[in-house]
């Protein structure tokens, strides 16, 4: 199984983790780090180092999803992660790229592939959608996604 850190700014890491568990269910070997305004800049070295090395413990690989490329959280992960063995980092993480990861991980043996295709994934869910048709998308009535 290849493990989870998302990081971001504010409370972005922790609320697409309360969203992938409303869509998927709660997950074993994800690490959120929310990087918030009030805390010192070592305080996000030390926590990603920490959710590194707990997941290293019991997972092949660690991937890294991170909010924005060039941004604090992702700096500090690729740094981080340049010391550890089968650690690697997205920037532009979205939703549906983690919900699809929270699935294919569980049968993914090499971190940097499925790294890859979570950066594929994580592309093909942005999307500009300028018209469509009524009729294009069933509402169901039910409890939603």
């Amino acid at each position: 199984m290849i493990g989870i850190i998302v990081s971001g700014h504010a409370q972005f890491a922790s609320g697409l983790a309360s969203s992938l568990e409303m869509i998927a269910g709660k997950q074993d070997n994800i690490e959120i780090v929310d990087f918030l305004e009030e805390n010192p800049l070592e305080t996000i070295s030390e926590d990603i180092e920490s959710a590194i090395v707990k997941l290293k413990e019991t997972c092949e690989g660690v991937l890294i999803y991170t909010d924005l490329f060039g941004g604090t959280p992702f700096k500090t992960a690729l740094m981080l992660a340049q010391s550890h063995e089968n650690v690697y980092v997205l920037a532009g993480t979205n939703l549906g790229m983690l919900i699809d990861a929270a699935f294919s991980r569980l049968s993914a043996d090499n971190v940097l592939d499925f790294a890859k295709a979570s950066e594929a994934t994580g592309k093909e869910q942005v999307q500009l959608v300028e018209s469509i048709e009524v009729n294009d998308y069933e509402v169901e009535e039910g409890d939603g996604i």
